[in-house]
């Protein structure tokens, strides 16, 4: 296995939705270039957000892809409770699943979570960041 990634929310939607970075670093899981990490918080969290109207993605989408995480993803217990984000508490979660498995990085386009670029040695960036860093291009 690869280097451990954490993606956020938004990374998963934009990797369904569209085929940028996004779409790119989440295939890169399938292939096994990168341990795709989560917690069940985040997986909670994706699938309600998967389901927003404004998304338009049919039942069939959403149950194939939730299917795919956790088929490739590995699940996680976080094993610490992290308060570091103040503006918007619910991105802790990010945290702390990175922290839990000593996650390489952090992908989410939050500025919250970019803000700090850099988080107990894990590196949080952008998913073009990402793919620029370990691919040479976005």
């Amino acid at each position: 296995m690869g280097k451990k990634v954490v993606l956020d929310t938004s990374v998963f939607i934009s990797a369904l939705g569209w085929k940028g970075a996004s779409h790119k670093i989440f295939n890169d899981c399938i292939f096994g270039k990168y341990e795709l990490i989560l917690s069940l918080e985040i997986f909670d969290e994706l699938k309600r957000v998967l389901n927003y109207p404004k998304f338009k993605f049919s039942q069939a989408e959403i149950e194939d892809f939730l299917d795919q995480i956790l088929e490739v993803g590995t699940l996680v217990e976080p094993a610490v409770a992290i308060e570091m984000i103040e503006n918007d508490p619910s991105d802790n979660k990010f945290l702390e699943c990175a922290i839990t498995v000593d996650a390489d990085y952090i992908i989410s386009r939050d500025p919250h979570l970019t803000k700090g670029k850099e988080f107990n040695g894990i590196m949080i960036m952008s998913p073009e960041n990402f793919r620029e860093i370990t691919c040479g291009h976005g």
